[in-house]
């Protein structure tokens, strides 16, 4: 082999080595490099994923914290016992705590571990103003709640109705204590509010009377000699009067006289089953409320507006004020509207913070 015939092979051979460690290093490193680089974008498309599943998970325990407070309880039993107190006030204040009156427990949806429905399945009879007045109240009701099956079907031959409904209340389920039923305070549902107003053409529109077709106005007369005969004017119907609130063993109770004692006014309520007597005072304790005034007015009787009743004595329970007239029972009672007030409880509820009454207000005549 000549010279120039080794030169070539070593030539050929460094060539061929050069080849095969230029490939090797590429494998070893350049390749490796982007299974690194695909790695690393991997990772972080999975960082950003849980990030953003971290901050969904973090609204989401700031919406169940906001959602636990607006619910009675994450126990079953201390919500369904908070659920009916509160229902049960809100009858009461409507005045359709009667005899009719009844709450049966029901549970609704339930998606296990997440929340449940609980409920009352409500029946009551009263006059339709009193409906009103409690579906009003159960609208301005905080608690995180919805309404099913509203029923209410008139009585016949007389002005009451039967209402139904079903109340359904969330509560979640939580495996950790959450912080429920923390409502701000707030004072009671004003039934006499500018929004409370715009239901009352419910009751005073009468929606369960038959249709009775509008009377066509009479022809135009001839002129005749002589005065035309005066067509008298139409009735103008009367506005529904305020209902009394039932109280269990209230309809024996009866007011039966309000004299005026050297100067102090006194209540005397017969119990009409026992046959007792009992005298009661300014600040007593009567008829699920106080005592504040024996208003001695003589005024429309309620059941019949073209009779004069002649007192009758005024009952705080809060934060409304309640009249019986004298002869009723306290089951007669009436809510009264702030025009109906005398002027010395209107002028103390506008001057007392939280219209609180005087209970020595003392009697009006």
């Amino acid at each position: 082999m000549t010279t120039r015939e080794r030169i070539l092979g070593s030539a050929l051979g460094l060539a061929l080595a050069g080849t095969v460690t230029y490939f090797g290093v590429r494998k070893m490193l350049i390749d490796h490099s982007a299974e690194l680089d695909a790695t690393r974008i991997r990772l972080t498309d999975e960082l950003a994923k849980l990030n953003r599943e971290n901050e969904q998970v973090a609204s989401a325990a700031k919406s169940i914290t906001g959602w636990a407070a607006l619910t009675y309880d994450t126990d079953e039993l201390r919500a369904s016992t908070k659920l009916g107190a509160t229902l049960r006030a809100l009858v009461e204040r409507a005045g359709l705590s009667g005899e009719s009156f009844s709450m049966q427990p029901v549970r609704g949806t339930r998606v296990r571990g997440i929340y449940r429905e609980i409920g009352r399945t409500i029946r009551a009879r009263g006059k339709m103003q009193q409906v009103v007045d409690f579906l009003y109240l159960l609208s301005k009701e905080p608690h995180l709640h919805r309404l099913d099956n509203v029923i209410i079907t008139p009585q016949p031959k007389t002005n009451e109705t039967d209402l139904q409904v079903r109340y359904m209340a969330l509560m979640l389920d939580a495996k950790e204590d959450l912080k429920t039923d923390l409502l701000p305070t707030t004072a009671p549902t004003d039934l006499d509010s500018e929004d409370r107003q715009l239901y009352n053409c419910i009751a005073s529109r009468d929606l369960f009377r038959p249709y009775i077709q509008r009377r066509q106005p009479p022809p135009p007369q001839v002129a005749t000699p002589g005065p035309p005969r005066p067509v008298p004017p139409r009735p103008t119907p009367a506005a529904p009067r305020p209902t009394p609130t039932p109280e269990p063993n209230a309809g024996r109770l009866k007011i039966v006289g309000l004299p005026d004692w050297r100067g102090k006014p006194e209540v005397l309520v017969s119990d009409t089953s026992r046959g007792e007597l009992r005298t009661y005072e300014m600040g007593d304790a009567l008829g699920g409320g106080t005592i504040v005034m024996v208003d001695y007015r003589a005024l429309p009787s309620p059941v019949n507006p073209e009779i004069l009743s002649p007192s009758r004595v005024i009952l705080k329970v809060d934060p409304d004020f309640w009249a019986v007239e004298l002869g009723q029972t306290l089951t007669q009672k009436r809510r009264l509207s702030s025009d109906q007030l005398p002027d010395s409880i209107r002028r103390a509820s506008d001057e007392a913070p939280g219209n609180k009454v005087k209970e020595n207000a003392p009697a009006e005549r």
